[in-house]
């Protein structure tokens, strides 16, 4: 039995820091805050955003939001689309893992042309915002 201890302590070793980080984030310590990566483009294709762009014409008539969301698992964020300083749309979304992408996606209606951004939002807290331009 001698023998096995130095392999027990090993096991041991390695195991308690992942309990204790368990232990942790069960006690409520903060987690790391949410980071997000997000562009504006015309359409979804293979679970990918195309047509990303700054601009777009005033035809053009949706457009999606994607983002790439880490340190975020197992919570909501909303992806709020302004036109202006005007609350256009409000999409909530549910974050499954990290990193986590989705999308949300907006008709931009009669007269879009304007200044728009897509803010990502976590607990109130704006994690990323994209601006782009209907012309």
């Amino acid at each position: 039995m001698r023998k096995y201890w130095p392999a027990v302590l090993l096991v041991a070793a390695a195991i308690a820091p992942s309990r204790l980080t368990a232990q942790a984030a069960q006690a409520g310590e903060p987690r790391a805050a949410a980071v997000a990566d997000a562009a504006v483009g015309t359409a979804i294709a293979d679970r990918q955003l195309t047509g990303a762009a700054e601009t777009f014409k005033a035809d053009v008539g949706k457009l999606y939001c994607f983002s790439k969301i880490e340190n975020a698992a197992d919570s909501d964020v909303e992806h709020v689309w302004y036109k202006g300083d005007t609350e256009m749309g409000r999409v909530k979304l549910h974050v499954g893992g990290s990193p986590w992408r989705t999308h949300s996606s907006k008709n931009l209606g009669e007269n879009p042309a304007g200044d728009w951004r897509c803010d990502v939002v976590q607990d109130g807290k704006v994690i990323k915002s994209v601006a782009f331009k209907v012309e």
